[in-house]
């Protein structure tokens, strides 16, 4: 008697090679054509030689989600109908058809089903033991997906274009004659735009994709950057950094989700880094770039070239970002947040402990960040009265800092990876609260790089950290709104920390905007260790 999983894996089948059409057929072939294409194209693949762009349909298949011992038993029980302790080729392959049915074409549960076997099979074994399942679908769950690298160099363009704005922003500040608070505001203004935007970018990348989120996203940076070359006052500057962070929103909306598609709790916080490493290599070179072209064109045509160099990273997104969104899945979840019961899981996200205390960090970290990296610390090193530094100068010491982000961001990760992202938040928020008490003391143009160093080594051992353990404390299907909720709370500690921060630096100077803001770290570090250990 055959098992119920070899019944509909028979019936889909029957119906694929019957009711399939011609069309229907080159379909089917071109998915396998494009799988082989892809596979040659990476230039990578697995121990058992499948391209790792499979894993994640196979781990779907499987049900994993913790991919602990006991769930990874778990399912080679389930799978071992005879119980003899083995898995037979026969039985994976009913196990798998039995989960894809509904999920795949028919059409396509044939050769998906085939697949999915050889990345756990090799040719030449019809069975495998549990020690064998276990070692390989761990070895396959710490592999770095490389679908990563094209949007790393998205993002590696994207810090190139940010890193040249950097220097310049004090120097356009100046030539509109802002004052700390105003500028501050500006700063909030991206920040507002962010937050109201996060909502929209988590419906609009689950119903169009991941790469049109991130094309759209640049393109709408794009157009920022455009606005800023062109403003002349505090409101057209506002509204300009508006639009800027309305497209960041939709940028990281879909670069952190494409990344969370093509990664698990094992390769998380390796698989994210590369996007923050990529952005900070940007930014090394970008202040540079932008000091050079502020010294020959100014501040408003810097803007204007920037914005070009932003629009060709639109460009390349468009054709070297492959889409990582599973079509089903995204249609599923686009109907889901039509329902009534939205409502309902919002609720359960917000209960979640896990996901509240990271986003009460995320919101303290970034109030700072805004507060002082974003608004204070510029607007120090370019004082007339105190450092009066140019902004090539300026552009050097942040790009001192990105060199140490790029650097240390790789093995962090994989250091979060083994110990657990969450374990890695406190001791960074420690790290920044020291640092940005440290700025009191600094009074040369050594001691402000000297302190920089060492903030920019807590942002590096923070990392990914808060996206990869969000990701990691939801489903899959929540996966969307609680980064959207980790987004905003980091964009309203955005638009309070620059406005806040540049208040208290216009009323009471620059040291008590540093002090404030070292205060803030040091007891949300406190709090967080306190309720994790609860």
């Amino acid at each position: 008697a055959r098992s119920h999983a070899e019944v509909m894996f028979a019936a889909a089948h029957r119906a694929a090679r019957s009711g399939a059409t011609r069309r229907g057929v080159m379909r089917a072939r071109r998915v396998v054509v494009s799988s082989r294409a892809w596979t040659l194209s990476i230039g990578e693949t697995n121990s058992i030689g499948v391209s790792s762009a499979d894993n994640a349909s196979l781990f779907a298949a499987l049900r994993l989600s913790s991919f602990s011992s006991s769930e990874l038993r778990s399912r080679f029980e389930e799978a071992d109908v005879d119980s003899d302790g083995v898995l037979s080729r026969e039985e994976l392959r009913s196990a798998l058809a039995a989960t894809m049915v509904g999920r795949t074409c028919a059409s396509e549960l044939e050769p998906r089903t085939a697949t999915a076997c050889t990345q756990l099979l090799k040719p030449e074994e019809e069975a495998i033991s549990f020690e064998t399942f276990e070692r390989r679908v761990v070895e396959l769950a710490s592999e770095r997906d490389p679908r990563i690298w094209p949007i790393a160099a998205t993002m590696l363009l994207g810090g190139l274009s940010v890193g040249a704005v950097m220097p310049v922003m004090p120097a356009l500040v100046h030539d509109l004659a802002l004052s700390e608070t105003q500028y501050g505001l500006v700063v909030s203004a991206f920040g507002g735009a962010k937050l109201v935007s996060n909502i929209p970018a988590a419906a609009f990348v689950d119903s169009h994709g991941r790469r049109a989120c991130i094309v759209g996203g640049l393109s709408l940076v794009s157009l920022g950057f455009a606005g800023v070359g062109l403003a002349d006052g505090f409101e057209t500057l506002a509204a300009a950094r508006a639009v800027t962070g309305c497209g960041v929103a939709f940028l990281v909306t879909g670069s952190t989700l494409a990344a969370t598609d093509i990664s698990t709790p094992l390769n998380r916080a390796s698989t994210t880094a590369p996007l923050g490493a990529a952005f900070n290599a940007g930014t090394v070179a970008g202040p540079a770039i932008g000091g050079a072209l502020a010294g020959y064109l100014g501040p408003h045509h810097t803007f204007f070239v920037v914005a070009s160099m932003i629009a060709a990273d639109a460009l390349y997104g468009a054709f070297f970002i492959q889409e990582t969104a599973n079509r089903f899945r995204s249609a599923a979840a686009a109907a889901a947040r039509r329902g009534p019961e939205t409502a309902d899981d919002d609720r359960l996200l917000t209960s979640n402990p896990s996901l509240r205390r990271l986003c009460l960090a995320n919101a303290a970290y970034w109030f700072t960040v805004a507060g002082v990296n974003m608004t204070v610390l510029p607007l120090t090193l370019a004082d007339a009265n105190g450092l009066a530094l140019d902004p090539s100068h300026i552009g050097s010491l942040f790009a001192t800092q990105a060199v140490i982000g790029v650097a240390g961001a790789i093995p962090i990760a994989s250091l979060a990876d083994r110990l657990g992202p969450e374990t890695m938040i406190a001791p960074a928020f420690l790290l920044s609260a020291a640092a940005n008490g440290a700025f009191v003391a600094a009074h040369t143009q050594t001691e402000f790089a000297a302190v920089m160093c060492l903030s920019a080594a807590a942002a590096s051992l923070l990392g990914s950290a808060p996206t990869a353990a969000v990701a990691n404390a939801v489903s899959a299907s929540q996966r969307p709104r609680a980064l959207a909720l980790l987004r905003t709370a980091g964009d309203v500690g955005m638009l309070c920390g620059a406005a806040s921060l540049g208040s208290v630096a216009t009323a009471y100077g620059h040291d008590a905007a540093f002090a404030s803001a070292s205060g803030l770290l040091f007891t949300t570090a406190l709090a967080f260790a306190a309720s994790r250990s609860a």
